[in-house]
């Protein structure tokens, strides 16, 4: 094809070409941005609203705030990364990319690579405005403390908790990616990107617990990326964020190889 034809070995222009494409395909669905506008203002007007109107705020209740509603957000960006992929296998268009790019591999990347970014982009705007937003509030009412605090024992500075927020928004749009991908239905890898988390993991240690007397709930994979936000994690940050990561690798590999095995 002609793109195939105007690239090096090496692959790069060939990326680059298929990440703009991938780009333009996600910013033109209504879906995607309708997503991505609920995930950055339902957070933000409850932290905003938290600052104006709480009677006893202290240092770490933005964050808190933030990143406790900022759950509904981690489904939401599962859910931009489900719609990376899987509208495409419902509108029968993956074909065609697959025709214009047979190297699924490359296709994936720049998938992969596109929803990153934007859910990166995105959930960096949330946290901005959030933060902002919550400091003038507060200043307004003559509460001279800011809104980044830095770490004391037992609690990580407010970096941390924001770098570890984005990082498992990430990862969840990767996870929504790979189920979008192994699934290829829209309603399919929603339904088991909210039920897993909701639902699956806690009737799962349930019965484990009721059955065998084992206790897996600390090791569920969303319930460490959960735990991993928190302004106060029961667990080492970073611990909780690399074992989610690794979850969310083992399902992204085999999306990937099944992807290049399947038929369209």
């Amino acid at each position: 094809c002609a793109v195939s034809r105007h690239t090096s070995r090496r692959g790069g222009p060939l990326m680059l070409h298929l990440m703009k494409s991938e780009f333009i395909k996600l910013r033109t669905l209504r879906s995607t941005l309708t997503a991505t506008i609920v995930l950055i203002i339902f957070p933000v007007a409850v932290t905003v609203l938290s600052a104006m109107f709480a009677k006893n705020p202290d240092e770490t209740m933005v964050i808190k705030v933030l990143v406790n509603t900022g759950i509904v957000s981690l489904l939401l960006c599962g859910v931009l990364g489900v719609f990376a992929i899987a509208q495409e296998y419902s509108q029968g268009t993956i074909r065609i990319t697959f025709a214009a790019t047979p190297m699924r591999m490359k296709v994936f990347a720049a998938k992969a690579l596109v929803i990153s970014l934007w859910v990166a982009v995105s959930v960096a705007v949330l946290e901005g405005v959030g933060l902002i937003g919550a400091n003038y509030a507060l200043h307004s009412r003559g509460f001279d403390f800011g809104v980044m605090y830095q770490a004391t024992p037992g609690i990580d500075s407010a970096w941390q908790v924001l770098f570890a927020f984005g990082a498992v928004c990430i990862l969840f749009a990767l996870v929504g990616f790979a189920l979008g991908a192994l699934l290829r239905s829209s309603p399919g890898a929603i339904a088991t990107l909210i039920l897993v988390p909701l639902l699956v993991e806690g009737i799962v240690t349930g019965l484990l617990i009721a059955a065998f007397d084992i206790d897996i709930s600390r090791r569920t994979p969303f319930t460490a990326a959960i735990r991993a936000v928190q302004v106060e994690p029961d667990a080492a940050r970073w611990g909780l964020v690399g074992y989610f990561s690794i979850w969310c690798l083992v399902i992204t590999v085999i999306a990937a190889l099944l992807m290049k095995r399947r038929d369209a």
